[in-house]
């Protein structure tokens, strides 16, 4: 028969050649506590059947027989074991499952709690008694659930907050009975649990109690984070595009209430003619999206904005969600718009400059129709003393109230300020419309410029040129020329090219 002693400290400081071959430990038994072979020790007295050895899987069913004596100021316990059968009966079978499954809830993390079909206590774990220490010592196998609910929700030690308790309860005991069910529920120390219930397939349940306190605090970081960010910020469906949560900045931003902005999609705020562009590209995302497009969005007043949005892609088990980030850029869009339109207009009139002038010419020398091509060069009479008797303020506007006139004769054609008082107006027609223009521009200066209160008469030169194949240097000093003999031949007249005249080319490089 096999053999253990056992000192005071329940250690093993004897064992005979037959229980070390029982249970398989050749070597290690001398030393080991008595609980690692046997987990159900202490033992009641007389004769007991346990599962022995020194871990799971390994374990068999032994009829155990203990026997203590005192030896001067200690006792001595011997353990005499003798294997059962492998024909073992049901009932012990059952206890061996049944221990094993202790030993699982035990291993994990959470507090876990098991069922029968009654919604009766059948096993829990120790974190499961340390976490409901106020119902912990009426736990017991058989109890009803709604029993131990009740208990505590009678007492005033019950964890859970909670502000009506029938409600609640109610509540509890509803989700509790659904296959799978799960419910945050905050204590009253601060923390919060999830509340995990899942029926099994023999109609009972197993629970599980999680601690989410720190998911919870990371949570509401998040959402203060994004309500406080001063960027708007719209979280939405990735499959419906349906705005999900906005911020107070993308509240502020598109002046739309958060009830109606929940209730849009996040491509809706998008002029019409990109609506569709926007919402292709959200759908068809491969991964996150830096802002490299500028589209132009509208706010509840009407205002169009220029805007880059940033995507990330969020993804929650099954779900699919979408993290816009709008940033405006408004005014850099105006700043850089109106940059380019100084780079190419005057600054005093607001007509196209030399530059763009010569920008139009080209495109006009490319086109089909550059047969067609006519250019007008326009000199002011008489402005020079303008600026020498009233000051360069009354030439300035002078020269704006020319603008003017002369934009509202062109009937449509460009016309820009070279510099100074030097105009020119670019056309595409006959010499007869040209001419005709000319007449209409001289006219426009019979009425004096009123300026302080002063009448000021003007005159202008208009030299007209043809292209005729030329390009655009050769073109510009026909145009002059013939300025040059408007000027000559009395001013406030027009002439044009001469067709005889030998016409200078500029060699092209």
């Amino acid at each position: 028969m096999a053999v253990i002693v056992l000192d005071t400290t329940g250690h093993v400081i004897f064992a005979n050649a037959e229980a070390r071959h029982l249970l398989h430990l050749e070597d290690r038994l001398s030393g080991m506590g008595i609980a690692e072979l046997m987990p159900e020790w202490p033992l009641l007295s007389g004769v007991c059947t346990v599962l022995a050895g020194d871990r799971p899987g390994c374990r068999r069913l032994c009829r155990v027989q203990v026997i203590s004596w005192p030896t001067g100021a200690e006792t001595v316990t011997a353990a005499f074991l003798e294997p059962v059968d492998d024909e073992r009966p049901a009932g012990h079978a059952a206890r061996e499952a049944n221990l094993r499954l202790r030993y699982v809830i035990e291993m994990l993390p959470e507090a876990v709690c098991v069922f029968d079909a009654n919604d009766r206590y059948v096993l829990w774990n120790q974190k499961y008694a340390e976490l409901y220490a106020d119902i912990a010592e009426h736990l017991r196998p058989g109890v009803a659930f709604e029993d131990i609910l009740r208990t505590s929700l009678a007492g005033d030690g019950m964890c859970e907050l909670v502000e009506d308790k029938e409600v609640w309860l109610s509540e509890r005991m509803k989700k509790f009975h659904q296959p799978v069910s799960q419910e945050e529920q905050q204590l009253r120390d601060g923390r919060w649990l999830r509340h995990d219930d899942r029926r099994t397939p023999d109609g009972g349940a197993i629970g599980m109690r999680i601690d989410i306190t720190g998911l919870k605090q990371r949570e509401d970081w998040l959402r203060q984070l994004f309500d406080a960010n001063p960027m708007p910020m719209l979280l939405c469906d990735g499959d419906s595009l349906a705005i999900l949560q906005a911020n107070r900045a993308a509240v502020d931003f598109y002046g739309i209430q958060p009830a109606v902005l929940l209730s849009k999609r996040a491509c809706d705020m998008h002029v019409d003619s990109e609506l569709q562009a926007f919402e292709k590209v959200l759908l068809h995302l491969d991964s996150d999206c830096d802002a490299r497009t500028i589209w132009r969005q509208t706010t509840q007043d009407g205002s169009e904005r220029h805007v880059l949005i940033y995507v990330r892609q969020l993804h929650e088990g099954a779900e699919h969600r979408l993290l816009l980030t709008v940033a405006d850029v408004s005014d850099r869009i105006l700043a850089e718009t109106e940059a380019n339109r100084l780079a190419h207009h005057d600054i005093l009139t607001g007509l196209p400059n030399r530059m763009q002038f010569y920008k139009a010419l080209e495109k006009a020398l490319a086109s089909e129709e550059r047969g067609k091509v006519i250019i007008c060069c326009l000199d002011l009479d008489g402005f020079k003393p303008v600026n020498d008797t009233f000051g360069h303020a009354a030439g300035d506007e002078v020269l704006r109230n020319v603008a003017n006139r002369l934009q509202m004769h062109a009937r449509g054609h460009l016309v820009a300020r070279l510099g100074g008082d030097e105009f020119a107006i670019l056309m595409t027609g006959e010499r007869a419309e040209a001419i005709d223009l000319a007449e209409r521009c001289i006219g426009a200066f019979e009425q004096p410029f009123t300026i302080n209160g002063l009448a000021i008469r003007l005159g202008i030169s208009i030299g007209i040129a043809a292209a005729d194949g030329v390009d655009r240097e050769a073109l510009m000093q026909e145009a002059d020329r013939a300025l040059y003999r408007a000027k000559a031949d009395g001013r406030n007249i027009w002439r044009m090219t001469h067709q005889d005249l030998p016409v200078l080319k500029r060699a092209k490089a």
